[in-house]
């Protein structure tokens, strides 16, 4: 362990038992399971209307707790840190890299239930759910990929079709669009949340994470290039919209106020669907941008090792992630399956087929960066100062490989980036 790491985690450490000592925390439930999800009107909400039937049907009380996505993330790293021992499940994914070896090995479960056969293929293998030690430590139970959703009659009126190869053809269907379209912006996104400009980045930076010598490091010519892009893109947003949340940059688009939005599927298409929207009928999801991958989102759950049932943990980890629970979890709540099954109902392939198709070649195309919590943050924390103008792309760049350079590359992570072509030879 470095000695920058070891003094940060120190630091979380205090932070934790100031936190405690202050009323902040409080144990984990003596009879019970407390599991951890995104605050996201999705996955906490389908956890919460499972709680009650789970304990019903097996005795154990849970409690649910969730949190935006970036307080989920410090959250559950605090309480692993800290050896609180707050949280019997965990949600999360590769960018808890750091604290891997303080999860349970759920290798054993996995194959005494027979859990993932029927699962899209290669969500459960390395680079996709999380390994550590040659064991997997995490199962999936909501996958979704960065996705492009259309306006179809404002696309048609401006005489646009949406088949963009990179996101310099985007910028020029944005020309294209603000011009035939008064007062309606080319797209919405949630820029208010700044880890979220990675997926532009992401799609439109093809190359190296990881050097020759195992160290973070992105290939500046091409990564200037992806860079430059965005604060051409940021003019294309809504008035007002460089600060948008989620459901701000939705109803933007909801409403007719912009053509497109670049978000996350899942957080959107339900409420598209429904009959009240205005945008019923109205909408697609087409291929998102390239010449890269669009961004995965792989929920998992997590085990840690301070749990003190890990069977009743497992019982509900593989309940919320279960076959059985996934046509629940997407048609009321729109979380997108791991099943195939889900996919091949006939009647369901019917009502998506203005998504589902180009949905799950996403899924095909997406990937994970292979980023740890705090390389990440540094790089899209960088790159929203790019996109708004206070560095160059060029300065950014040089910020983020000269920071870089001090992160260590955890070990799931460097094998990640060697076996996804993301490690420069």
């Amino acid at each position: 362990m470095t000695k920058k790491l070891a003094s940060a985690k120190w630091i979380i450490v205090l932070v934790a038992v100031v936190c405690l000592v202050g009323g902040i925390m409080v144990s984990a439930q003596d009879d019970g399971l407390t599991v951890s999800y995104m605050e996201s009107g999705t996955y906490n909400l389908s956890a919460e209307q499972l709680a009650g039937e789970f304990e019903s049907a097996n005795g154990i009380p849970v409690e649910v707790v969730a949190f935006p996505w970036a307080v989920l993330r410090q959250n559950n790293t605090n309480d692993l840190i800290s050896g609180t021992g707050l949280y019997d499940v965990m949600s999360g994914g590769y960018y808890l890299a750091d604290v891997y070896d303080f999860f349970i090995p759920l290798t054993s479960y996995i194959e005494s239930s027979n859990f993932g056969d029927g699962i899209i293929p290669g969500l459960m293998d390395p680079g996709s759910s999380e390994w550590y030690n040659g064991e997997q430590i995490g199962i999936p139970y909501g996958v979704d990929a960065y996705g492009l959703i259309v306006n179809n009659a404002l696309l048609e009126e401006a005489g646009v079709t949406p088949e963009f190869a990179n996101w310099e053809e985007f910028l020029a269907a944005c020309e294209t669009i603000e011009a035939a379209l008064e007062g309606v912006a080319c797209f919405s996104h949630s820029t208010g949340n700044p880890e979220q400009i990675g997926a532009f980045f992401f799609s439109g930076y093809d190359g190296n994470y990881v050097n020759a010598d195992g160290a973070y490091q992105l290939d500046v010519e091409q990564a200037v290039a992806a860079a430059s892009l965005l604060p051409e893109l940021w003019t294309h947003l809504p008035e007002n919209g460089a600060a948008l949340s989620f459901e701000e940059a939705h109803q933007v688009f909801m409403d007719g106020d912009a053509a497109m939005t670049v978000t996350w599927p899942s957080f959107i298409a339900q409420t598209l669907d429904a009959p009240d929207s205005g945008m019923a009928g109205n909408w697609s999801q087409v291929a998102f941008p390239g010449p890269a991958f669009p961004w995965l989102s792989l929920w998992q759950q997590f085990i840690p090792a301070s749990a003190t049932n890990p069977d009743a943990a497992w019982q509900w980890a593989s309940t919320f992630a279960g076959e059985e629970r996934a046509m629940t979890n997407y048609t009321d709540y729109g979380i997108n399956s791991i099943w195939l099954s889900t996919y091949e109902d006939e009647e369901l392939a019917a009502q998506h087929a203005h998504q589902w198709p180009e949905m799950l070649d996403g899924f095909s195309r997406a990937k994970n960066p292979p980023l740890s919590g705090e390389a990440q943050d540094f790089l899209t924390n960088t790159l929203v100062q790019v996109a708004t103008g206070q560095l160059t792309a060029e300065e950014g760049i040089a910020q983020v490989n000269d920071a870089w350079a001090t992160i260590p590359v955890p070990a799931p992570l460097l094998e990640a980036a060697t076996l996804a072509g993301m490690r420069a030879e």
